[in-house]
């Protein structure tokens, strides 16, 4: 049972480094590509990525009652079309050093929406191990941002980020409301689907009022998170996040804002400073507060 919840916790913490990375890819995207057009290039990539892994694999694909499709589509719609948008949108006005430092509240939305939408009591254990990771994901991000404006323009792009970080808390917890199990691979790929379809209009929108240009960098960028944020990322939060509560699953959401620094300094040659150990330090507490308590089974 302890082997199996620790699976969890690497799993979501996978999946997180990866959203991470999309974080930075979005940055290029913003620079290269109108996101009306990234958005559905990605899910027009990974889906059939995700058809071709249930295939090989002989997933199961369970009917879904119009209940548990209309969660799935809501999680699409929130914290993934949604959430991809509006990143790109915000990273055009604003730094990618703001978007982590909102990126670091993730654990404590998430937290909010497992109490209010999910309806689960959450330990005094859970909520210190929530503000540790909180406090160091929010640390390692104001130790990375210097001299951050508060023009018109970026308070715009901070907005926007919120509301992208939000929709991403509610995906991340909402498929407790499913009711039932289903294959991790078979919910991402229909979340990935759902996701197609709801962005591929916009996509037509582009096309018809307003022309659209690409830059190299940034179609890379698109076919990266198409691969690795979404299919793999998708795949492994969801094979991670069934196995704990939506309030369990929100303390892994901290790993993101960590993982976008360390990825920083391995490929771009960031500093890592003082204030960036405390914080990862803060993080890894949180996690391990949180596994620990996963492994003697409290309530």
């Amino acid at each position: 049972m302890i082997s199996q919840r620790l699976t969890a916790a690497v799993l979501m913490s996978a999946a997180m480094t990866l959203v991470g990375s999309g974080v930075v890819a979005s940055k290029v995207i913003a620079g290269g590509m109108h996101p009306l057009l990234a958005v559905p290039l990605r899910f027009l990539i990974s889906t059939p990525i995700f058809i071709g892994l249930i295939y090989l694999t002989r997933t199961a694909t369970p009917r879904l009652t119009v209940r548990q499709f209309l969660i799935v589509a809501l999680q699409a719609a929130a914290g993934s079309a949604g959430y991809s948008i509006l990143m790109i949108v915000a990273l055009a006005m604003t730094t990618s050093a703001s978007a982590g430092v909102i990126h670091g509240l993730l654990p404590v939305l998430a937290a909010l929406v497992a109490t209010l939408a999910l309806g689960e009591r959450l330990s005094a254990r859970l909520w210190v191990a929530i503000a540790a990771a909180t406090s160091g994901a929010l640390l390692v991000n104001f130790s990375s941002s210097s001299g951050m404006g508060f023009d018109v323009r970026q308070l715009m792009g901070n907005l926007f980020v919120v509301t992208a970080v939000s929709g991403e808390a509610l995906f991340a917890i909402l498929n407790k409301r499913i009711g039932i199990p289903l294959p991790p691979l078979y919910l991402a790929a229909l979340m990935s689907g759902i996701s197609l379809a709801l962005t591929l209009p916009l996509a037509v929108l582009a096309f018809m009022f307003g022309s659209v240009e690409y830059t190299g960098p940034a179609l890379l960028a698109t076919g990266y998170i198409s691969v690795f944020p979404t299919v793999l990322g998708f795949w492994l939060w969801y094979s991670g996040s069934s196995r704990v509560t939506g309030g369990e699953a929100g303390i892994f959401m901290s790993v993101l804002p960590v993982a976008a620094l360390l990825l920083s300094y391995l490929f771009l040659g960031e500093a890592i400073r003082p204030g960036h150990i405390a914080g990862i330090s803060l993080v890894l507490i949180g996690i391990a507060a949180s596994v620990s308590r996963l492994g003697r089974g409290s309530p």
